[in-house]
């Protein structure tokens, strides 16, 4: 009896190991990729809202304080309208920031329609600007339509060299509804 079991035993292992092994018959075989200790790409790091956080580029550095989250009023979009304030300070180089560089997704991921042209849906848009002097500043502010309902998940900067993400654990009181 031990021996049946134990001849059940080895058998049972030897298919196991068997199915597991790499064959060798002309089947196409495909390794497990090395892992790189560099990144190539910038990891995604968590922000605040009315902080500000280092940003940068190719051969710039910048702080951005992404502030003032809110739902704001307009006749023009018959979606809400999601606002932020943004600041920039130049820190070194010439740093490169504009509404571009900002992006805003609903919870699950899903990114909301950034208003290339706000002017007249808020009071002062955010332009593309380079920062020049050491300490100049760049305000302005960013807009995006948001379906009525849907609520707000992440604001994200991205730069050549940061992503720099703000969740939205907070949303924003819609005036327009009563």
């Amino acid at each position: 009896m031990r021996r049946a079991v134990l001849a059940a035993v080895i058998t049972a292992a030897a298919v196991l190991t068997s199915a597991c092994s790499p064959t060798f018959s002309g089947e196409d075989q495909r390794g497990v990729p090395a892992l790189t200790t560099e990144a190539t790409d910038p990891l995604p790091s968590s922000q605040q809202f009315d902080r500000p956080f280092p940003v940068s580029g190719e051969m710039w550095d910048a702080t951005v304080t992404v502030s003032n989250l809110r739902i704001v009023p307009s006749s023009a979009y018959s979606e809400s309208v999601l606002v932020v304030d943004v600041r920039a300070v130049q820190s070194s180089g010439q740093p490169e920031l504009g509404p571009a560089d900002f992006s805003a997704f609903d919870p699950s991921g899903k990114p909301f329609d950034r208003i290339e042209n706000p002017a007249g849906t808020v009071e002062d848009p955010l332009v593309p600007s380079v920062l020049t002097a050491p300490g100049q500043e760049v305000r302005g502010m960013v807009a995006w339509t948001v379906p009525q309902g849907v609520r707000i998940g992440r604001i994200d900067l991205t730069t050549p060299g940061t992503i720099g993400s703000i969740i939205v654990t907070r949303q924003p009181d819609d005036p327009t509804r009563s």
